[in-house]
């Protein structure tokens, strides 16, 4: 059982996606309860009553919040008797919920994700799931591919990106062809083209970004490509439409989302709301549908200082397999950023949350609604210049009259008692305005622009690059594989170290990945090419490989940077160390369980885990100066402690061989 569950400041659920036994499990509590009619089966029902929903989970949801804003000390997750776990987080005001018979950190990690998700393509502005249909397919779509590759993907198990190792040739072809991708863009209008990129099946062949672009984060790349595959998956034949029972809405309400929907996942089949076209997982890819479609969308990608700032993509599957996207920078940088500092400090003065610094908020908040007017005063003018002014006069207005009812004598008596209450009203109406004229400015962008140029650039491209989509696509199938036999690769490689069976190695410090390619049979276990000598590699199935990450990940949350263990077949190890930029070692200080605990959950896609655990471990250093790596390996049973911690080094120092040095590294900025 498997359900995540948005729901706003009302406790109304702005979005819901669930599988059957989920529908069946809250239909049996709601007829216990006389909620149901008693003539009805609870395991025959087939639609859900968003009411019943409600008010199912109201009491707990309003727990949770009396617990964050009365008592500062919110449920991070609740166990019940049946073994279902329930996981809470939140965002923008917005309380995201987990609730399944999965691991509590799992279900956590889901709901991460589901929240990193909604910051990439709505932001602040949640509830625009309950009214857009276009975004809750997105949302649906890229949580469904999720699930899919933290499945199945190496490079999505352990969140690093994994590149397609190619020959010196190739991979300056496909930079090239991406230089002159961005070439084509330069003269496009409120845009400024930085990154384009290959992938190929869930590997990037390369990525080439402009000079003045900044750097695009390992976990942007990988959300790009789950951008790609979602692209990919072919809705159901089978799929059909449940609706869901509402309460009489407005005519204007009746144009939102009033359905759900039914698709298929290797778990289950899955309920969305509101109503969204299905991506399942199970589902074939799009072959003559999904070439020679470009497709664009706006996604708020990460910036240095981990604001979100608005991109507008543009991608296209040009071949079975080989995949082009194009990231374009929207001339709003500022603009967003200086309506988040509003945001942000009006959401601290709801939540209380203002520590003695309510003069500080006060001046940052009205320093930033100025800039923002004096930012879109120079955009050239046109409908989107007037809505955005427009939209920001409102915001001023709000501003003015709810500081006059008390606000600002609150604030600059410091803001630590309670807020008032003739303001607080006014000042979640006013946060709401801010977020609307947030939402004009950063997901107003028109995705048709540059159209021309952009169908020009990715002709230009498939042409370029159509005598090589062949070669990429099977390359990539067996990209570095215990059966290859051609000059220096990993199985070559892999005779240096006798034992050994599997690794995966990451350099933290750029999140990539480099390990051979795991080829499964139907049954999940690993296939061996008839060349290869590693008879061992039959009993080493997918469910080890990935059980062993999440062993290995459980001690490292609890601060063990270093393990070794057995099983009845295979001895696996994992080490986690630091280097300076020379090289040279260094050893971290030691983690209390205190600060071990507010590290966030291992990995990059939600946020950098390993950038704060350097923060933490070399208090004074610039996180920026120290390297990270990160290394699982699995030997034979026989395979004794020092034959494994021997073998560790030699690799570690070694893997280079196979992958090339770094500078020749086609993901490289260049």
């Amino acid at each position: 059982m498997l359900a995540v569950l948005i729901f706003d400041q009302l406790n109304d659920v702005v979005y819901l996606r669930c599988d059957h036994k989920f529908v069946r499990h809250v239909c049996t509590l709601a007829a216990s309860q006389g909620l149901l009619p008693h003539h009805l089966d609870p395991h025959q029902v087939s639609q859900l009553d968003a009411n019943i929903v409600v008010q199912l989970f109201s009491p707990l949801v309003t727990s949770q919040r009396i617990m964050t804003t009365q008592f500062n000390n919110p449920y991070t997750s609740v166990s019940c008797q049946d073994g279902t776990t329930v996981v809470f987080q939140e965002y923008a005001g917005y309380l995201f919920v987990g609730v399944g018979h999965q691991e509590e950190s799992h279900i956590q990690r889901i709901i991460s994700i589901t929240i990193r998700i909604v910051q990439l393509i709505v932001g602040p502005c949640v509830s625009i799931l309950k009214k857009s249909e276009e975004k809750s397919t997105l949302l649906n779509g890229l949580l469904e591919v999720w699930q899919t590759l933290y499945a199945k993907e190496q490079s999505y198990l352990v969140e690093a990106v994994e590149r397609l190792v190619v020959n010196a040739e190739l991979s300056a072809a496909a930079v090239k062809a991406l230089a002159a991708v961005l070439d084509k863009l330069k003269p496009a209008n409120n845009l400024t083209p930085c990154h384009a990129l290959f992938f190929v099946r869930n590997k990037l062949l390369a990525l080439y970004s402009s000079r003045s672009a900044q750097e695009l984060s390992a976990s942007d790349v990988l959300f790009l490509n789950m951008l790609v595959e979602a692209s990919q998956v072919k809705d159901a034949d089978f799929m059909e439409d449940i609706s869901l029972k509402k309460t009489p809405e407005t005519p204007d309400e009746k144009k939102e989302d009033d359905g759900i929907e039914l698709d298929s996942s290797d778990s289950g089949e899955f309920y969305s709301i509101p109503t969204t076209p299905s991506l399942g997982r199970n589902n074939g890819r799009v072959d003559d549908e999904s070439e020679g479609k470009i497709r664009s969308c706006v996604l708020l990608l990460r910036t240095e200082l981990c604001q979100l700032t608005p991109h507008l993509v543009h991608y296209e599957t040009l071949s079975d397999g080989l995949s082009l996207v194009i990231v374009s920078e929207v001339n709003r940088t500022q603009l967003s950023v200086q309506l988040t500092t509003l945001l942000t400090g009006l959401e601290e003065m709801l939540t209380g949350e203002i520590n003695g610094r309510g003069k500080l908020v006060l001046d940052a908040c009205d320093t930033a609604l100025r800039k923002s007017q004096d930012l879109s005063k120079r955009f050239p003018k046109g409908k989107t210049a007037d809505r955005i002014e427009k939209a920001l006069q409102q915001v001023q207005f709000r501003w003015e009259n709810i500081k006059k009812s008390g606000l600002e004598e609150w604030l600059r008596n410091g803001g630590d008692v309670e807020v008032p209450t003739r303001v607080d009203a006014s000042l979640t109406s006013l946060i709401d305005t801010a977020r609307s004229a947030w939402r004009v400015a950063c997901l107003g962008v028109s995705t048709a622009t540059a159209a021309p140029l952009v169908e020009s650039a990715v002709a230009m491209t498939a042409e370029r690059m159509a005598d090589y989509c062949h070669f990429l696509e099977v390359k990539a199938l067996r990209n570095m594989t215990l059966g290859c036999r051609s000059g220096l690769t990993i199985n070559k490689y892999l005779e240096e170290f006798p034992g050994l069976v599997h690794f995966l190695y990451v350099d933290r410090s750029s999140h990539q990945l480099t390990s051979p390619t795991l080829v499964t049979d139907e049954s999940g276990e690993l296939t061996k090419d008839s060349n290869s000598s590693a008879n061992c590699v039959r009993a080493l199935t997918i469910a080890r490989v990935w059980s062993m990450v999440e062993f290995a990940r459980a001690h490292l949350t609890e601060g063990h940077l270093s393990l070794m263990w057995k099983d009845t077949t295979f001895s696996y190890a994992y080490f986690l160390w630091f280097e300076d930029s020379s090289g040279n070692p260094l050893k971290p200080g030691e983690l209390h369980s205190s600060i071990i605990e507010t590290l966030p959950l291992p990995g990059v896609l939600c946020e950098d885990f390993y950038r704060s655990l350097c923060i933490q471990a070399f208090p004074g250093m610039d996180p920026n100066r120290i390297r990270v790596y990160e290394l699982f390996c699995v030997h034979l049973g026989l395979a004794t402690s020092p034959c494994v911690l021997e073998h560790t080094r030699r690799l570690a120092a070694t893997i280079w061989e196979v992958t090339g040095p770094i500078d020749a590294n086609p993901a490289d900025l260049l």
